[in-house]
């Protein structure tokens, strides 16, 4: 009797590390962007950023979004002026890609789908404060 609830815990604890294993081994064979594809400018990715075609980089905001106080953001740093290069879609580099691809499984893309879904449902005062106790 005295060994029952140690063995609950460690039965429990075996499975939330295995679970997380198996997490991550699925994680680790996923990709959000891939090489040699074209993607369109400002192409979002969840935890990562968006694609700036003339660049073929991913940024932390779009391109030439604009803000007063700061300019416009293009080639990752804000500018008086807009970029004037017009180019819609680009192909990434190949290390860009394997970049975006460990930020994206860094960031944990269920994660970041949950927070979003409960957004969409709840606004995001549910939504902050469920992701800030967790």
């Amino acid at each position: 009797m005295e060994f029952i609830i140690p063995a609950i815990i460690i039965v429990g604890i075996s499975i939330a590390v295995f679970s997380d294993f198996q997490r991550r081994r699925k994680l680790a064979s996923m990709t959000v962007v891939k090489p040699g594809t074209e993607y369109p400018n400002n192409h979002h990715v969840l935890g990562v950023g968006y694609y700036h075609a003339a660049s073929q980089l991913w940024f932390s905001h779009p391109w030439n979004e604009y803000r007063e106080d700061r300019g416009y953001y293009w080639g990752g740093t804000w500018n008086p002026t807009p970029d004037q290069r017009m180019v819609s879609k680009s192909i990434p580099l190949t290390s860009e890609v394997e970049r975006v691809n460990q930020a994206w499984r860094k960031a944990d893309p269920d994660r970041v789908r949950r927070f979003w879904v409960a957004v969409e449902q709840e606004g995001f005062g549910t939504a902050i404060r469920r992701s800030e106790g967790s």
